[in-house]
């Protein structure tokens, strides 16, 4: 096992490495994981690690040493969101890191996401400069518009707000045009250098390609052998945004076969990201 449990979430793939008992090649995630000239590339524009540490469901207490042994393995890509409330605890470890000076802030590519509480124009600012003072980093190199849903906004540590029925309080008068606006001028403001969008349909996409100044570099998506999502890759292709894939492993079912098999997860993926071309978060 290479870290402790980090989330089931994989950016370009983010793997929740303590699930998977399969030999891993060190040497290949090293070269894969890290920003090279052979990494995928969005038009120039955008260069991003083919694998990314996700830590969607990771605990804070377990943070540190997941990041410690991820960076000593190999990993460059770093995938969080303001809704997973663990960014504090990733910043505090990695400020500990940079100040090591074993590893510098230009060789990690980090990415955080807009909360569905900040789905307002207004807000987009607000929540980045709170995930940047979490991070405690100057800036992002990708942000994301989590989700194209929004929710009223009830606090900023209420990320999930109900009613007196235990029902979402969904806010109807979202407009997802207007906050990627806000996700240029955070571009123009260097306090992130890409933008994106996460769990976007095309039909989504498009009204944000209609109407943008900044082109979008980035899907996150769940994609994996039971949802291969070949139309909406396609569809991102035709449009010069890479897709980055979470949920990478599909089932443990899958793990088994491949097991039975002979595969590793490693191989999997490797076959996987290279045939449909996305990013994957382990």
């Amino acid at each position: 096992m290479i870290a402790p449990r980090l989330g089931r979430h994989a950016v370009a793939s983010v793997f929740r490495l303590g699930s998977c008992q399969f030999p891993v090649n060190q040497q290949s995630l090293r070269y894969m994981s890290k920003l090279t000239s052979r990494s995928v590339v969005t038009s120039g524009r955008m260069k991003m690690p083919v694998f990314g540490l996700g830590t969607w469901q990771s605990p804070p207490e377990d943070i540190d040493t997941a990041l410690k042994v991820a960076i000593q393995t190999g990993y460059r890509h770093i995938d969080t969101a303001y809704s997973y409330q663990n960014e504090t605890a990733i910043g505090a470890s990695l400020a500990k890191m940079f100040d090591t000076g074993k590893i510098k802030r230009e060789d990690l590519f980090i990415v955080t996401k807009l909360p569905m509480i900040g789905n307002r124009a207004e807000d987009v600012e607000v929540f980045l400069r709170k995930s940047l003072e979490n991070l405690k980093l100057d800036y992002v190199d990708l942000y994301l518009i989590h989700i194209p849903i929004g929710m009223v906004n009830r606090g900023l540590n209420v990320i999930f707000p109900k009613d007196e029925q235990g029902n979402l309080l969904i806010d109807h008068s979202t407009n997802i045009v207007e906050v990627w606006k806000a996700m240029e001028a955070q571009v123009d403001a260097g306090r992130t250098k890409n933008i994106g969008l996460s769990n976007f349909n095309q039909s989504q996409i498009k009204r944000i390609l209609d109407n943008c100044r900044i082109h979008p570099t980035n899907l996150q998506v769940e994609m994996h052998i039971y949802l291969q999502q070949k139309d909406l890759v396609s569809f991102c292709k035709q449009n010069d945004i890479t897709v980055c894939a979470y949920s990478s492993l599909g089932s443990p079912a899958l793990l088994t076969v491949m097991k039975h098999r002979g595969f590793s997860t490693e191989g999997y993926i490797f076959f996987i990201s290279f045939k449909y071309f996305f990013y994957t978060l382990s």
